[in-house]
């Protein structure tokens, strides 16, 4: 594996376990965002890797937060909330 890739690599493992708590931050300041990642200005992620990032967060991340009472999660809408618990 090449230096950048393994940068890159780690770059998107970063972002992909930094989400649920940028998720919850978004939510500090607006009640409601889009369920869409969170990315910070300087990140750059391929399109396989944008598309997992998707995935996680709708299959595994915005579930947990949800389960967990932290946020409402409207799959028809696209959009997080947040929950009884928040």
């Amino acid at each position: 594996m090449s230096r950048q890739s393994s940068e890159r690599s780690k770059e998107f493992l970063t972002v992909l376990r930094e989400q649920k708590g940028r998720i919850l931050s978004a939510l500090l300041e607006d009640g409601t965002i889009p369920a869409t990642p969170i990315l910070w200005d300087d990140e750059t992620l391929s399109c396989e890797e944008y598309v997992t990032l998707v995935y996680e967060l709708h299959h595994v991340h915005l579930p947990e937060l949800k389960a967990d009472g932290f946020v409402e999660f409207d799959r028809h809408r696209d959009e997080v909330r947040r929950g009884e618990r928040f």
